[in-house]
């Protein structure tokens, strides 16, 4: 209803409402293997499009060359051309945010939002009770998420820190150095799931 109204008044948010669910769609539940959980979508409207991290810019924002880094460090892969990460999606990597929009140039503007938590609360526990899933929490933000609504003892869970240049080093497992592609492959194979070809 919120969104309705916003888009009535003419306010801007990220990404498009076209968008919202492109995450979900891209990969649906009974297609999840890896759930990859960001904070909030890019500000920048050109930069957001319903994926966490994955932006269809040539002009990757700087988190985004930050997981470029790790990517290239940890598989031995060439940078990416392209910022836009649907091939990982089609392969059952939701790449969703736990706030999954914001208003244009305003970073968590809505983050007291309570339909959003729900949401994600539902998408998590439903993952976490239906599927066998490697749930990853890029951030403070993701994993009080995480913390909440996903029992760690009943499920793989991995921590790092947000691969933002500010907060790469801010907890006890960075974001750069963490082999978080490789890693998340060797907990599908010990959960009996199929790799991740992370390729772009």
């Amino acid at each position: 209803e919120r969104l309705n109204e916003f888009d009535r008044d003419k306010v801007r948010y990220n990404p498009p409402r076209d968008r919202l669910f492109a995450a979900l769609d891209l990969s649906p539940f009974k297609a999840t293997r890896v759930c990859i959980l960001g904070q909030d979508p890019y500000p920048n409207t050109k930069d957001s499009c319903g994926l966490a991290f994955s932006s269809p810019s040539k002009d990757f924002r700087p988190t985004l060359e930050m997981i470029f880094k790790e990517y290239q460090d940890d598989l031995g892969l060439p940078k990416p051309t392209s910022g836009k990460l649907d091939q990982w999606a089609k392969q059952g990597v939701l790449l969703w945010n736990v706030i999954p929009t914001c208003f244009w140039w305003e970073s968590l503007s809505h983050e007291k939002w309570t339909e959003w938590e729900y949401l994600t609360k539902e998408i998590l526990e439903r993952l976490s009770q239906d599927t066998s899933c490697v749930f990853v929490a890029l951030g403070s933000y993701a994993k009080r998420y995480l913390d909440k609504y996903v029992k760690e003892e009943d499920s793989v869970v991995i921590y790092v820190s947000h691969p933002s240049p500010r907060a790469i080093h801010m907890s006890k497992v960075p974001f750069l150095g963490s082999r978080l592609f490789s890693t998340i492959n060797t907990k599908l194979v010990s959960s009996g799931l199929k790799t991740i070809d992370w390729k772009l």
